[in-house]
């Protein structure tokens, strides 16, 4: 599914943008686009950086508020990595499939955790009687999954991704052939012993009926 929600993730984008970055448009499509495009991005852009993602909002949710705090934050965040990805790799931006599905991934780190909060404030709601278990397992999680969220972020823009590309490349093409030599007789060399005398096994056969 990261294609179909990367997809999704930049289809607003595409349909208010896309004559811009979309290299066959003439001059005349591009210039046609501007009005549209400032009058989204004038208000959609200052509102992807305010906002209140702070105490005390989420207060009624004790201890676990901090949890959604970080996820609000985290998707404004999220939502203008996705337009700076766009103006950075514009018609590129289909072909940097590492990237977006790093935006899918923390898409799906900041659901897991507006869930588990959820679960574990149902549980607590209901009075039953593993919901300051629940509470604990719901903690932990969302604090390994922020974690997750940063490494992630820090990656949109930190990585190897070309270099991996690059020698993904290399492979395919038979470059590093040369790094099978000597692993199980799978280049030059001698075979084991068990292989050898496998094969030389039908031959007596064969040998014997003649």
């Amino acid at each position: 599914m990261h294609l179909f929600m990367a997809r999704e993730m930049v289809d607003k984008h595409l349909e208010v943008a896309g004559a811009m970055i979309d290299p066959d448009k003439p001059m005349s499509a591009k210039l046609a686009a501007l009005p549209k495009m400032g009058a989204f991005y004038a208000g959609w852009y200052p509102t992807r950086w305010v906002g209140w993602g702070r105490w005390p909002r989420y207060g009624d949710f004790g201890a676990l508020a901090t949890h959604l705090r970080f996820v609000e934050r985290s998707a404004r965040k999220l939502a203008r990595a996705s337009f700076h990805g766009m103006l950075r790799y514009q018609a590129g931006l289909q072909n940097k499939q590492a990237f977006l599905f790093r935006l899918v991934d923390v898409a799906n780190e900041l659901f897991a955790m507006s869930a588990t909060v959820a679960r574990a404030r149902a549980l607590a709601d209901q009075k039953q009687p593993e919901a300051a278990e629940a509470g604990r397992v719901a903690d932990l999680f969302c604090r390994i999954a922020r974690r997750r969220v940063r490494q992630l972020f820090g990656e949109l823009w930190d990585n190897d991704d070309v270099r991996l590309y690059r020698g993904a490349v290399d492979v395919l093409e038979g470059r590093h052939e040369w790094l099978e030599r000597g692993i199980l007789g799978l280049q030059d060399g001698p075979a084991p012993a068990r292989r050898q005398e496998a094969e030389a096994e039908p031959r007596k056969v064969a040998v014997g009926v003649s």
